[in-house]
């Protein structure tokens, strides 16, 4: 199939994102596909889930021009996307929501293997698979403040369309442009969520494009990290934090930092406007490591994360975590 230019799969990619989401409301709401509001979600009002059906349909078209390893991806996305999909219409078991997860991701890991050159082949695709894995339910944890899940996921995919090779960037467009088309019916006010089909969607589309930044001759992963900073440190330290309490960590709850903000009286733009600003910090420091000597950029990277740490135990005081001001610990956000 010939190549559309890039500036068209952008314009398909955008429309996608925001009619089909902008259709999808409308039946989602005539259907009462709603998340209503309680005790352990952010929204106030009841407002349709599964907007990001768009955003998964224009990577689904992408995936025609990926060359080697497209009907892999296409066929995982279809199971991540799916599981969350079928989710967002009739709760799934979480076993079966996992099983189909693990599923997509081992779709994945098998065309793109990470850094198989260095760790082997076995080790390399068993590395991918954890590592979609990851994306996919950070990407879950984190979408529950209106826009901040979206807009991460544009600003990332933008960061990593810089970094990579040019293969990468038709999925990067996609990515980017489908996510801008879904903004407006989520931020500043949500009048639709992403629902897990878009927050999974989201995940594994980074997560590809992470890979395929990461291949033959691509960019070091201490680089790759940088650009999804924000929802590794927020995700991945409150992970621990349970862990360490030996609470129960796939038990839906309001830890995240961004949360406790929203609990403690920061708006939802002003969430999103945080993250985005460090997120465009870490995609600039990104390629100014690029520029320099490969032994640079363990060290600024490392500098950056460990900046991460102690800005999230900080903020972390200054918004306790509900268990200490004396509201429910569990429950997930819509997105």
């Amino acid at each position: 199939m010939p190549a559309p230019p890039l500036w068209g799969l952008a314009m398909l990619s955008l429309v996608a994102g925001f009619a089909l989401a902008l259709a999808w409301r409308g039946w989602a709401l005539r259907r009462g596909v709603v998340d209503a509001p309680d005790e352990r979600r952010l929204h106030v009002v009841p407002t349709p889930r599964g907007g990001g059906i768009g955003i998964a349909v224009a990577l689904l078209l992408a995936s025609a021009w990926l060359g080697p390893g497209r009907g892999w991806f296409a066929l995982g996305l279809l199971l991540c996307a799916g599981a969350g999909l079928v989710d967002d219409l009739r709760p799934l078991p979480p076993l079966a929501k996992g099983l189909l997860q693990a599923l997509g991701a081992a779709c994945l890991a098998a065309a793109f293997p990470l850094l198989p050159e260095a760790v082997g082949p076995l080790a390399g695709h068993l590395m991918a698979w954890a590592l979609v894995l990851v994306m996919v339910n950070f990407w879950n944890f984190m979408d529950g403040s209106n826009g901040l899940a979206t807009s991460q996921a544009l600003l990332a995919a933008l960061g990593l369309a810089a970094l990579a090779p040019a293969s990468a960037a038709w999925l990067a467009v996609a990515l980017a442009a489908a996510c801008l088309g879904f903004l407006p019916l989520n931020f500043p006010r949500a009048r639709l969520f992403l629902g897990d089909v878009g927050s999974h969607a989201l995940g594994y589309g980074i997560a590809a494009l992470l890979l395929m930044a990461a291949g033959p001759g691509g960019v070091s992963p201490w680089l790759l990290v940088l650009p999804v900073s924000a929802f590794v440190l927020d995700a991945g330290l409150t992970l621990l934090s349970r862990a360490r309490r030996r609470q129960v960590l796939w038990r839906a709850h309001r830890e995240h930092l961004y949360q406790r903000a929203v609990g403690h009286g920061w708006s939802h733009a002003g969430i999103c406007a945080l993250y985005a600003g460090w997120t465009a910090v870490a995609c600039g420091l990104a390629l100014c490591l690029q520029r320099q000597p490969a032994t640079l950029a363990p060290a600024g990277s490392l500098a950056l994360l460990g900046f991460g740490i102690i800005a999230y135990s900080l903020l972390g005081r200054a918004w306790p975590r509900p268990a200490a001001t004396g509201r429910s610990s569990h429950g997930s956000p819509a997105g």
